[in-house]
């Protein structure tokens, strides 16, 4: 019985949602030969295992912004926060 390769075919959105990048970043890296694609029936399809090979070794990149890298950390608010130190109408907060 024949293998069915169709199964295991991931399109670009469903490639980037895994990687957790934009789906144009996943075209790019096609683009760079980085990741293995294939087309069928003129739509561009990634096999499992070539995209599981490029996850292995894939590092996603710092976001920027205008060249500056974003924060990605956490602040955790606590009661001396200037959040909460705000005076005035509809400022008062419980916590």
């Amino acid at each position: 019985m024949a293998e069915n390769n169709l199964s295991n075919l991931f399109n670009i959105s469903q490639a980037a949602y895994i990687l957790k990048v934009h789906p144009l970043t996943v075209r790019r890296y096609i683009r760079e030969q980085k990741l293995k694609a294939i087309k069928v029936g003129g739509n561009v399809r990634i096999k499992e295992t070539d995209l599981s090979d490029f996850a292995k070794d894939f590092v996603p990149h710092k976001q920027t912004f205008k060249g500056k890298i974003i924060r990605q950390d956490i602040k955790i608010f606590n009661e001396i926060d200037p959040f909460f130190q705000l005076q005035g109408k509809g400022a008062s907060l419980n916590i």
